[in-house]
């Protein structure tokens, strides 16, 4: 049996939509999976046979008997979608999806692209973000059997070690918010003591309202790279608000974001909202603030001891080797592998 995993090829992009599944790409071909790339583009014009001999031609070196992860969505059409997870079983290859993002979820309804109950329904596993969002994807409907990822992992071993590490030398009590911006406007009107620096999209007309507030410090877009190196030592911000489209902080109850792994994994504590299915974690492993509101946020950093932040810094900086080492994506797709191959198998308790 030969393992496969399959990676998204797409232009650069200043947001977490391409690193995300590269990384975990590059995670598994470290454990013995082989690359399948999933090239994004417009089916709109091709038949149902086009699209069937474009996914056999993709995987033509994939043979009965073999385990795919396929990285869910892999932003091509829901037909797409579906026809890779039928094409697979049809071919007799044992199938995992690995969810990135539950649109149903994030969207608060259905999608009009794909009926995602359905398609999960027809994987072997699936790999999902924590507990909390499996029990939703059950009352959903979904009895495909789960395991869980727990965190995003985030590669990274070609920056000065100062960048992986802050220390209460370095270390100042203030945030930084970096990512989509325009997921996050509220920034514009950001009037608590504790000041903000941000980094991300946003329109011309958002980045005028950023720079009109004294308390925001917008530097910017920028690339992976680029980011890590100008990144503060100081809080790491995942709060995301709603938009026209997408309500997110609803999302955060179900998702683990992207932003957490990139902060812990770069030497800086987070501060999330006391409901996100991330928040447990975070506060648990000494990692961060939870916290209702960002009205609390000036008393949540301020009320930290000296000795508490220390403390945070060391667990945050131990904590962060495993991210960018891959550790959470390895343990997901372990458990993913067991569930296929010895689905009843249990460890022993001692008496």
């Amino acid at each position: 049996m030969k393992k496969w995993i399959t990676d998204i090829v797409q232009e650069q992009t200043y947001d977490a939509t391409r690193q995300a599944k590269f990384d975990i790409a590059t995670i598994g071909q470290s454990m013995g999976y082989q690359v399948v790339n999933l090239f994004r583009y417009n089916d709109l014009k091709e038949s149902n046979q086009a699209v069937r001999s474009r996914i056999d031609g993709i995987t033509e070196a994939v043979a009965a008997g073999d385990l795919l992860v396929y990285q869910y969505p892999s932003l091509n059409s829901g037909r797409f979608e579906n026809f890779f997870v039928e094409r697979m079983h049809q071919r007799h290859v044992k199938f995992v999806c690995l969810v990135h993002d539950v649109e149903t979820l994030r969207d608060q309804r259905p999608p009009k692209w794909i009926d995602e109950v359905a398609y999960f329904n027809k994987c072997d596993v699936l790999i999902v973000h924590n507990h909390r969002m499996a029990a939703k994807l059950r009352e959903m409907g979904v009895t495909t059997p789960m395991v869980y990822q727990y965190l995003l992992d985030y590669l990274d071993d070609n920056h000065a070690p100062d960048r992986y590490v802050a220390t209460p030398e370095t270390f100042k009590r203030g945030v930084v918010l970096a990512g989509n911006l325009m997921k996050s406007r509220y920034i514009a009107h950001w009037d608590h003591a504790t000041p903000i620096t941000a980094f991300g999209n946003a329109s011309p007309e958002v980045e005028e309202e950023f720079e009109a507030n004294p308390q925001v410090d917008y530097q910017g877009k920028f690339y992976r790279w680029e980011l890590i190196q100008r990144l503060p030592r100081t809080f790491g911000l995942a709060w995301d608000g709603d938009t026209s489209i997408y309500r997110y902080d609803d999302y955060t109850r179900y998702n683990h974001p992207h932003k957490v792994s990139m902060y812990l994994s770069h030497g800086l504590p987070v501060i999330v909202w006391r409901d996100a299915a991330v928040a447990k974690l975070i506060v648990t492993n000494g990692l961060g603030i939870a916290i209702d509101s960002l009205s609390d946020i000036d008393a949540a950093i301020q009320e930290i001891s000296d000795h508490e932040l220390a403390q945070m810094l060391s667990n945050v900086n131990a904590f962060g080797y495993l991210i960018r080492d891959g550790w959470f994506t390895r343990q997901g797709l372990q458990a993913a592998e067991q569930k296929i191959m010895l689905p009843n198998f249990k460890i022993p308790q001692d008496d």
